[in-house]
């Protein structure tokens, strides 16, 4: 029974979780809009996001919430977790520590 409770635990570290580097927002999205090839109108049309918040999130005046990262995954039919990956990746491209 007990080998059977380990199986699902939960591996948890002792290191404190890094900062995420929220100044990667801006070329995250700039990224995801040019692959997806919306203007800002079909952008805002397909999140629901108004156009100005999508310009203010390009050009790093706004980060967004929840909200805004999520209606933008769901409009670039990709998830959350890969969407946002990036803001857990060191300057030089590796994963912080």
């Amino acid at each position: 029974m007990l080998a059977a409770e380990n199986q699902w635990a939960i591996p948890v570290s002792i290191f404190p979780v890094p900062e995420p580097e929220l100044d990667r927002l801006p070329a995250i999205f700039s990224e995801r809009k040019t692959a997806s090839g919306l203007s800002y109108d079909q952008l805002a049309n397909r999140s629901g996001l108004t156009r100005t918040t999508l310009m203010n999130v390009a050009h790093g005046r706004y980060h967004g919430d929840l909200r805004t990262w999520l209606r933008l995954s769901k409009a670039w039919q990709i998830s959350l977790d890969e969407l946002l990956a990036p803001v857990w990746e060191g300057k030089a491209g590796e994963k912080a520590k």
